[in-house]
């Protein structure tokens, strides 16, 4: 009775809101270094996007990561745990992230805008004395599971978020589910996931934001040392660009080092580089933003460690 009321309630106040579409779409733009090196391509579960990754999972784990976006424009950092278990030889991971995006210094003209009547913002009718500076800051908690069976695996993430814009906040929340399908002896697999089911952000002003599901399908093959990896999909909209993403991965084995490369449909040239020390993977990522483009190149900085690895190393140490 009390789930059916505050479902109700939920509903209405989505049907009685001021709604607009899109919002800025955070866990995207929190990616670690190994996709975005791999022109977006999402070859890694560290960040939750697809969460029928954790198939891919082995022992428990930590990962950080931080982006310095347009050269300090903004910044995202986020945090993930990885808690790993086995039932009944079926593997059972539960993967928890916090993820944080801050855009400082942004020009305020609301109180600077000096209108001549026809709500129509021109040249002249801006008093640059009254331009104040505002900040925005989000921050998402991302829960993921997989559930593994006989031919596939099944993964399903939670995302609440908070947003707060000057005097303005929102709280949100997301879901995503994902299905991934191994072939050829692991050498190959196919996915197929979609994005923000049910995504909104409902401000304190009674305006809500709302996400149309992202629907995206692709796959990837290894050969001897070379990973390569597409995926492309589209919102159920009318003349909603096709998003696609596509790229490379080069790892020898028993060689520390990884080089990655990547296109997508954004036009940003990807390339990373990554560092396997066992215990530790360190990888980097650069993008560059097309030349007409006036924002400066991004930079990505992840690090993961396996706790299994570590404690066994920490236990001879100790011994």
């Amino acid at each position: 009775m009390v789930y059916r009321l505050l479902l109700s309630s939920f509903l209405l106040s989505l049907l009685s809101a001021n709604t607009v579409k899109y919002g800025g779409e955070l866990y995207v733009d929190g990616q670690n270094a190994r996709n975005i090196g791999m022109g977006g391509y999402s070859a890694s579960f560290s960040d939750g996007r697809n969460p029928a990754l954790l198939i891919h999972a082995h022992e428990p784990s930590v990962h950080f990561s931080h982006k310095n976006k347009f050269s300090g424009l903004a910044r995202v950092s986020s945090f993930a745990y990885l808690h790993y278990d086995s039932i009944n030889g079926k593997q059972s991971p539960l993967y928890f992230s916090i993820v944080n995006r801050s855009v400082d210094k942004i020009p305020d003209t609301r109180a600077a805008w000096m209108d001549d009547g026809d709500l129509k913002p021109e040249r002249g009718e801006i008093n640059y004395i009254d331009i104040n500076v505002i900040s925005q800051n989000e921050m998402g908690l991302k829960i993921a599971y997989l559930r593994q069976y006989d031919k596939f695996a099944m993964g399903i993430s939670i995302k609440p978020t908070y947003t707060s814009l000057a005097e303005h906040s929102a709280w949100g929340l997301s879901g995503d589910i994902a299905v991934i399908v191994p072939l050829s002896y692991n050498k190959m697999e196919f996915s197929v996931r979609a994005e923000n089911i049910i995504g909104f952000n409902r401000w304190n002003t009674s305006t809500i934001e709302t996400n149309i599901p992202l629907f995206i399908a692709g796959g990837q093959i290894q050969v001897a040392s070379l990973l390569l990896g597409i995926e492309a999909g589209s919102r159920l909209e009318d003349n909603y660009q096709l998003n696609y993403h596509a790229g490379f991965e080069f790892h020898q084995k028993d060689e520390m080092v990884i080089i990655r490369g990547g296109v997508s449909h954004n036009k940003l040239f990807c390339a990373g580089i990554g560092l396997d020390i066992n215990v530790i993977h360190v990888d980097y990522a650069y993008t560059h933003p097309p030349k007409v483009s006036p924002f400066e190149p991004s930079h990505i900085v992840s690090v993961g460690i396996l706790l299994n690895k570590f404690n066994r190393i920490k236990g001879k140490m100790n011994s």
